[in-house]
């Protein structure tokens, strides 16, 4: 079960606090505020004036403060911190004032670099310099550096190992973040910069405020600041010129920008492997202390490998600190700011596609088709593979298109920019052309770019509907937008378009052709295994009772897209909560919750529309990816087979010998100049398996399966009628081998002159002699009155073949009840229900059985004991009569002696 199954019911208190936990730790606002809090507290505990204790309430202040505004919570920490300085040093609350003052002007800005100096600058120094405090400075310059990015690296390690060297050598104290300083430089210092004062008690603490704010104001207090600039001044100097200063600058410089840098290039465990890089501070330290007479400190080896163990440790826990990628995104996305565009890379919980359920034959496509070339250059440079121009993602809403998306822009780490459709358009002339062009032209600027087009029908409609709608901008547009895919300019670096539509049938067919959706991939419904897998996902956070059965819950969901699985698991959340507030408890998820949900809800996808994506499926998906390949076969495996088909021999050669022999013998035939049956015509009593050979056919020959109802065909009108046939036979010759299966033919393909229908059948007439030339399609015809049937179309070169189905003999009918009995076959004789059904189909037979197995389930569910034996069936049997009569036979032995049969 996901998340394992938890059945320890908690209280609703203990619950409350585990959920506060939760959201703390993924708030960002609490993790500021943590940060605002220790900036605080170093500050406080570096200069003594506040007694221990109310240090760390007033830092607590602080930070709750920035909880709800961050940049106030820095600023009174850093105003808090001014008695103290005050009380410390008059001379040094000057240079303290201007620290206020930039802080003032940055803070609603940079409120949190602030608050990560203050900590990182004023660790070694805190708690009257702890041992090893100095560690935070150390981790935190590897931790900022990793969430402020490569760009800001250097301010980093500029700023807290010059402030830490430089309040060292004001100080003459050693640091405890072990950086050398050689401290005779700067000795004996000078007195009136010094912290040499002891903390405060609390009731002592305004009177002490007051009289340092009257030292900080005396004019001899102002006279020794100039002095002391000198002095600082000449510091800095020595730092720079007779200390280490630059090279520790330098060393950490590289090692952080390298730390930041190649965690957004690498793509197994970034934040780790980067962090190796801070190993190079330790030979410059090695080289420093060679050249200044200054050991290399163990405590700070331990410092660095502490760095590294940490950042390892919170990635492999799953905490990503590492920020590299999406600010490099962020920043290129500002050349996309006017159209209101975002990077979907950015947004989500899927780090990768695996986190997507199901779709592996999807995934795995995406994965050749765009992660190989881009990623592998090896086999790119080997092969030539290049990356596709574009990818159309089509099918039902809610079977996760986007959210596919953002996960593989997360895999590749590539800008992957959602054109928002709807922002492209604008009322002027003209611009929105010049929009769709500056999209490309961005996107070419900041290659290797995915160009994600949401509901790319609204843009790349058919131009004969937009024209009868009297749209003028859309044509310019998807003009425009051909022109660009087509690469109107040339980049050396790639520009993938991915599309993705609900609507494919609405597309253009300019848009299709390949060089511009080189890949169009039918985002199917998930199947069982899929539905079960986005079931575990979506519930694998959640207590779980026992009884949750995902297996039944796929099987139950049949036709529900992923986002239909996603609201039945909320609902049934808010059932268990429900619950769980009547009962004053913790109530798992239950599978009854589930079940009460499904029976509730229905599929948001119609089955009329799957019929719809699956045509356009047929005529123009394009895919290589193997599995789906398997998959099908799979399906077409499971199906109906020759052996559920009774008799009927000589109709299986003739459909062998249509599909097959063009395809596996076609040298042959030509030699004997033997053309295939194009067409085979099936007449005969409703019930006797016309029908199910032509399924029987489809599944076991592997052929596409087009369907036309002469029923519905009628429906239509004409117009419509002619359309659905041109496009059915037409999908049959790009799908071969194919059938296409006219039942009730009759309804359509009457004799002309009976009704209005004979346009209809002029249509059919042409498409069936235009079948002539294409190998491995054949038509196949069902009747049950085939006296009706104009003559025209049962002429040899249409209907070659012409089969009467007749009512099954007595070894078809007894074989045919071992089948529909199934196990309860056993215990019958099968025989004397055969002679007892003289004239019954195998329909009829069918519902005998069906009828049996009723009476035997209501009995096992009565607890009564079930007894299935051959005087029950032959009770049912009398009870029925035959659906063949006479009659019906009579007309199917009268058209046969008129029409005869083509075998």
């Amino acid at each position: 079960m996901p998340g394992g199954v938890q059945s320890i019911q908690k209280s609703l208190g203990a619950q409350k606090v585990a959920a506060y936990v939760g959201m703390a730790q993924k708030s960002e606002s609490f993790w500021g505020a943590l940060i605002v809090f220790l900036g605080t507290l170093m500050l406080l505990s570096t200069i003594p004036f506040y007694p221990i204790y109310l240090v760390f309430v007033l830092a607590i202040i602080c930070g709750l403060l920035s909880v709800r505004s961050p940049p106030l919570g820095v600023i009174a920490g850093v105003l808090l911190g001014l008695p103290a300085v005050l009380y410390q040093s008059s001379v040094f609350a000057w240079f303290y004032l201007l620290v206020i003052v930039a802080v003032l002007f940055e803070a609603f800005e940079n409120w949190l670099l602030i608050a990560v100096l203050e900590a990182l600058v004023l660790a070694p120094f805190a708690f009257k310099g702890v041992p090893l405090s100095g560690y935070i400075t150390i981790i935190g310059m590897a931790v900022g550096t990793l969430f402020f990015g490569s760009r800001k690296s250097l301010l980093i390690s500029l700023s807290a190992v010059t402030l830490v060297l430089l309040l060292s050598s004001i100080w003459i104290a050693p640091n405890t973040a072990y950086m050398p300083i050689k401290l005779d430089l700067y000795k004996p210092g000078k007195a009136e910069l010094q912290f040499t004062k002891g903390e405060v008690e609390l009731s002592d603490l305004m009177p002490q405020a007051v009289s340092a704010l009257g030292r900080f104001l005396d004019y001899g207090n102002m006279s020794r600041i100039w002095e002391s600039i000198s002095w600082i001044g000449g510091n800095v100097v020595y730092l720079l010129f007779s200390d280490s200063l630059i090279m520790q600058i330098i060393g950490w410089g590289v090692a952080l920008y390298l730390t930041s840098y190649l965690s957004g290039m690498l793509k197994t465990r970034p934040q780790l492997f980067s962090s190796l890089s801070l190993l190079l501070v330790i030979p410059v330290y090695y080289v420093i202390g060679t050249m200044y007479n200054m050991p290399l400190r163990m405590e700070f080896v331990g410092g660095i490998v502490a760095a590294i163990a940490v950042l390892g440790g919170l990635e492999q826990f799953g905490v990503s600190i590492s920020r590299e990628s999406e600010i490099d995104r962020a920043e290129k996305m500002k050349s996309y700011g006017k159209f209101g565009m975002s990077d979907v890379s950015l947004g989500g919980t899927e780090k990768s596609m695996d986190d997507v359920g199901g779709y592996e034959d999807v995934k795995q496509e995406l994965r050749e088709a765009i992660m190989m070339p881009l990623q592998k250059k090896e086999l790119a440079y080997a092969y030539g593979l290049t990356a596709p121009k574009g990818i159309l993602l089509f099918g039902p809403p809610g079977t996760g298109k986007t959210m596919l998306m953002r996960a593989l822009a997360k895999e590749l780490k590539y800008n992957f920019i959602e054109v928002r459709c709807s922002q492209i358009l604008s009322q002027w002339y003209g611009e929105s052309e010049k929009n769709v062009a500056e999209i490309f032209m961005n996107a070419r600027k900041n290659a290797p770019t995915v160009l994600f087009f949401d509901e790319i029908d609204s843009v790349a409609k058919q131009r004969t509907s937009m024209a009868e709608g009297l749209d003028t901008v859309g044509p310019r547009v998807l003009t425009t937008l051909l022109q660009e895919m087509d690469g109107a300019v040339k980049s050396d670096k790639p520009v993938i378009v991915i599309g993705a539509t609900n609507l494919p049938s609405e597309l253009d067919a300019a848009v299709l052709r390949p060089g511009r959706f080189d890949k169009i991939i039918y985002m199917h419904l998930p199947d069982p295994e899929a539905r079960k897998s986005i079931f575990k996902v979506s519930l694998k956070k959640l207590q779980m009772a026992k009884d949750v059965n995902l297996d039944l819950l796929a099987k139950k969901s049949e036709r529900f897209s992923g986002a239909d699985i996603k609201n039945i698991v909320e609902e049934a959340k808010k059932l268990a909560a429900r619950d769980a507030m009547a009962k004053g408890e913790i109530v798992p998820v239950s599978m009854e919750n589930m079940m009460d949900v499904l029976s509730r809800v229905k599929p948001s996808t119609s089955l009329a529309s799957l019929d719809t994506y699956e045509q356009f499926r047929m005529d123009f998906e394009r895919r290589t990816g193997g599995k789906k390949g398997e998959e099908e076969e799979g399906e077409k495996e499971a199906s109906v087979k020759w052996a559920d088909v009774i008799g009927l021999d000589e109709v299986k050669q003739a459909l062998l010998e249509a599909i097959e022999l063009p395809l596996l013998h076609a040298d042959e035939m030509k030699e004997f100049k033997v053309k295939p049956s194009k067409g085979i015509l099936l007449f005969g009593p409703p019930g006797t398996g016309k029908t199910l050979i032509v399924k029987a056919a489809a599944g076991e020959l592997k052929a596409s399966f087009q369907t036309i109802s002469g029923a519905e065909l009628v429906k239509k009108g004409y117009s419509q009628a002619v359309t659905v046939i041109k496009e059915t036979f037409n999908r049959a010759r790009e799908n071969p081998p194919g059938i296409v299966f006219v039942d009730e033919i009759e309804t359509f393909a009457p004799a002309r002159g009976m009704t209005g229908s004979s346009e209809i059948l002029g249509q059919f007439l042409t498409e069936m002699d235009g079948v002539k030339g294409q190998q491995g399609v054949v038509v196949i015809a069902a009747t049950n009155k085939p006296a009706l049937m104009d003559p025209a179309i049962m002429r040899p070169g249409r209907f070659d073949k012409i089969f009467y189905v007749p009512p099954p003999g007595a070894k078809g009918r007894a074989e045919m009840f071992k089948i529909y009995l199934g196990k309860f076959a056993g215990d019958v004789d099968t025989n004397a229900l055969a002679i007892a059904t003289e004239r019954f189909s195998g329909a009829d037979i069918a519902s005998i059985c069906q009828s049996l197995k009723m009476n035997a389930l209501r009995a096992k569910l009565g607890k009564h004991e079930v007894k299935v034996t051959t005087q029950a069936l032959l009770d049912i049997i009398r009870s029925r009569k035959p659906s063949i009569t006479p009659t019906l036979l009579e007309e199917y032995k009268e058209f046969v002696e008129a029409y005869g049969e083509r075998k």
